[in-house]
């Protein structure tokens, strides 16, 4: 059979073109153009420093972003090329065998948020774990469907217009669950309303930065945090009035009412995904409810890292989110019954120094033992909320102090708010591990309080149910509570050297006098600061400790 020869300069064809492939920059001498963008336009520059285009591929290029005023620096994109660090401003970027544009992106100061209700937007429930500032330990959840769509928004408030800074940034909000259970915090927040005290529970939700691609393109999300949403439970209002104008429309004449969610910054990570880590951890967000706004929204197609769909959104806006600065905050405590106790005496010399939000620093010397404060659960319907600290138990102790100024408190709880005046200190409070019975560990984060007496304040007379550890009644005792009888203030204690600064600034506690409460353990052995020793419980329970805000306080 006669064999067919390949013609030499068909070998020497394909062994060029091998080459091209195979050795970087070997591809026939061509050279591909290098053009730089920035994105929000104006935001910057980027430059070319080795400023040769166009170049070969494989070719290593110097590249530098600069911001400018108001925006900083957040990444490199391409379509092809590499970077050696795509998150440095100065970097090196490795050509690609086409012309290509490199972008550097810049991200500007958290924008505010106009939210819209989703509606039929269920999808397969998605694994992530969450970490936070509430919950550095993170925990594991499920994210199940869309609640919310939020657009950035121009706002005006009075004479302060605050414009648009980045106008790709998104957010998809999800509903998420998860077997932990639900905390509360105290948290004091100050925005463009003003500085206000809240307390918000859960997690309840997931914002997820999101690209909206229709009605109107826009690009990816550069530099915007995940972040989790808290429900705010008590009464927050601000009613303001607010000019809001986004992609969707103008709304001149809306008003802010009060707040609904607060959102912290989250790292998320998708089970089998790189974390998503925080960027800017301290920028929040306060969701306040919108009053009627005046017209209906488009429906969106979204992209993020859950689903690329079709949005239905349900108008007109619900929600608007507001920058806000995280002054403090601190975990809210439990509840407290509250048990006369009795003691053998002890001689032994407690000497302390202590100050908190009302006194300057006193030195007092430590008495007796009077009540014992075990963590109990309280409701006004038929679900109990679970007991968040079971090892937090407090005992009072009587000091020598002689208190000569009086406070008008104004507080807020679950009972609402009430105007106290009161006079003290009267008694410190001091952290305690109960020994026996069960099984408890040391209390840690729990404050030393000092104990001021309310001399005069309102009734309230609230039926409540209540059970702790010592109640035997499964479905818990039926309660009345009275009289608020003493407030507690958290405290700095110093003994010598040695210094126990505060935790928890913004929670205090109000007991309140009870009746109707019954028990079953006789006695306790307790180990805190000053000593281990046993406490014998009156009976029953004489008062009950509600975890209460601060709204204001002053001497009269």
């Amino acid at each position: 059979m006669r064999k067919r020869l390949i013609p030499i300069y068909s070998v020497l064809a394909v062994a060029i073109i091998l080459l091209s492939v195979l050795v970087p920059g070997c591809d026939g001498g061509r050279t591909f153009a290098l053009t730089m963008a920035v994105s929000p336009a104006g935001s910057g520059t980027a430059q070319d420093v080795t400023g040769t285009s166009p170049y070969a591929s494989g070719a290593a290029v110097s590249i530098q972003a600069s911001p400018a005023a108001g925006y900083t620096f957040v990444q490199w994109s391409a379509p092809a090329g590499t970077f050696a660090n795509p998150t440095a401003a100065a970097t090196t970027f490795t050509m690609p065998a086409q012309n290509v544009t490199v972008t550097a992106h810049f991200v500007g100061p958290l924008d505010h948020f106009k939210g819209y209700n989703v509606t039929a937007a269920q999808f397969q429930p998605k694994s992530v774990q969450l970490k936070d500032q509430f919950f550095p330990q993170g925990f594991d959840a499920n994210v199940t469907s869309a609640a919310f769509f939020f657009n950035p928004t121009d706002k005006v408030h009075y004479d302060n217009t605050t414009l648009i800074w980045n106008k790709d940034h998104h957010f998809t909000v999800y509903w998420i669950t998860h077997t932990q259970y639900s905390r509360y915090w105290n948290v004091e927040v100050k925005n463009q309303f003003g500085t206000q005290l809240i307390t918000v529970g859960g997690p309840v939700a997931l914002a997820v930065p999101t690209q909206k691609q229709e009605p109107y393109y826009h690009e990816k999300p550069y530099g915007l945090d995940h972040y989790l949403l808290y429900a705010v439970v008590n009464e927050v209002l601000v009613d303001t009035p607010v000019g809001l104008k986004d992609e969707f429309g103008d709304d001149p004449a809306a008003s802010a009412a009060k707040a609904i969610y607060f959102a912290n910054p989250v790292q998320k990570t998708v089970v089998g995904a790189a974390p998503t880590p925080i960027m800017h951890p301290d920028d929040h967000l306060v969701f306040y409810k919108l009053g009627e706004t005046g017209f209906q929204p488009p429906g969106v197609y979204i992209d993020n890292q859950f689903e690329q769909r079709s949005l239905a959104l349900q108008g007109p806006a619900t929600l608007l989110g507001v920058p806000s600065d995280k002054l403090q905050f601190g975990q809210q405590l439990d509840h407290f019954t509250v048990y006369d106790v009795t003691v053998e005496p002890d001689d032994a010399e407690k000497v302390v120094t202590l100050d908190d939000q009302l006194i300057d620093p006193i030195q007092v010397e430590v008495g007796q033992a009077w009540y014992f404060c075990n963590p109990a659960a309280k409701t006004l319907t038929e679900s109990w909320p679970p007991i968040v600290h079971p090892d937090y138990h407090i005992i009072w102790y009587g000091i020598n102090y002689s208190p000569t100024q009086y406070w008008s408190v104004l507080v807020e709880n679950q009972f609402g708010k009430q105007l106290l005046q009161v006079i003290g200190p009267v008694f410190m409070s001091v952290p305690a591990q109960k020994l026996v019975p069960g099984d408890h560990a040391v209390p840690v984060g729990l404050d030393h309080f000092l104990i001021y007496a309310v001399i005069g304040a309102p009734s309230i007379e609230k039926p409540v149910w209540v059970k702790d550890q010592f109640i035997t009644n499964p479905s818990g005792d039926q309660v009345s509570t009275w009289e608020p009888h003493w407030f507690a203030v958290p405290a700095k204690k110093t003994v010598g050297t040695e210094v126990t600064d505060i935790t928890n600034p913004l929670t205090h506690v109000v007991f309140y006098s009870l009746t109707g409460a019954d028990y079953s353990w006789p006695s306790v052995q307790v180990d805190d600061q000053f000593l281990t020793q046993n406490l014998t419980l009156g009976a029953p329970a004489v008062m009950l400790g509600v975890p209460s805000l601060k709204l204001y306080a002053e001497p009269t």
